[in-house]
């Protein structure tokens, strides 16, 4: 939170809590968006139960409900509303980081980082559809932001529509062909769908790309495993380890390898 400036004159009480009021009800009522084909085709949001709980899930000594709610609506600019809404965001507050990214989107709507960050929050809040339009907004501003259309592409393969995931990952693939996020993220949508040796490939390469990437490394072991290759998975997970010695799902891996005859 940004250090508030002392108002000329003290609000009433009464005023205070209408001004938090008005937060919370703009956000989550108001909240409407243009889509890209330029019909006036509106995305409602559902009150999530962190937003209609704000001001007790704000109430610590850190925090002022009253001081934020008018900073947001009143004194905010751009880069404070990103840098609180991220703080806030670290510190597990998602519906109060989603008021300061959706207020960024309405200072500025062509900002991909404001959309991105928006999507964050609204995933953290179980709001799918509405961060899906959110990353996608941030990648119609620019469409070579490969973290945005990795993390749509996580999204779409939660849901299992890896046809669309995979579309977004070849594409980071294309535009940067050394993003290992997007060779492991790719492996996953086919190990889910049962083609373990494409899998294979596209992890081999993640770990190519980023000799420490923890995930990739693990999950060249499971694919390897999947495919019979004991002795090159067993390889990958102490590799694993080597990484990070404490990492369970690698331990676990090993302890069951040993146990077969």
């Amino acid at each position: 939170m940004p250090k508030q400036k002392k108002s000329r004159r003290p609000r009433p009480r009464s005023s205070i809590w209408l001004a938090v009021a008005v937060v919370l009800v703009s956000a989550v009522v108001g909240l409407t968006w243009w889509k890209k084909t330029g019909e006036k085709n509106v995305i409602s949001l559902a009150a999530p139960s962190v937003l209609t709980n704000a001001p007790a899930a704000a109430a610590t000594n850190d925090f002022d409900m009253a001081k934020f709610s008018g900073w947001l609506t009143n004194e905010s600019n751009l880069d404070e509303l990103l840098g609180s809404g991220s703080r806030l965001l670290e510190d597990g507050r998602a519906g109060l980081a989603f008021l300061c990214f959706h207020r960024a989107t309405e200072l500025k709507p062509e900002h991909e980082e404001a959309w991105f960050n928006l999507g964050a929050a609204l995933v953290r809040l179980g709001e799918l559809p509405e961060a899906e339009y959110a990353y996608r907004r941030a990648i119609s501003n620019f469409t070579e932001y490969a973290e945005a259309r990795n993390n749509l592409g996580n999204l779409l393969t939660r849901q299992k529509r890896y046809a669309e995931a995979t579309e977004q990952f070849n594409a980071v693939i294309e535009q940067t062909p050394d993003n290992a996020a997007a060779q492991n993220n790719l492996g996953r949508v086919l190990a889910e769908q049962g083609n373990a040796a494409a899998a294979l490939e596209r992890f081999t390469e993640a770990a190519r790309l980023d000799t420490n990437y923890l995930e990739a490394r693990f999950n060249l072991g499971a694919a390897h495993l999947t495919m019979g290759q004991t002795n090159e998975a067993v390889v990958a997970f102490r590799e694993t380890l080597r990484l990070r010695p404490d990492f369970a799902p690698a331990l676990n891996a090993l302890a069951k390898l040993r146990k077969q005859p």
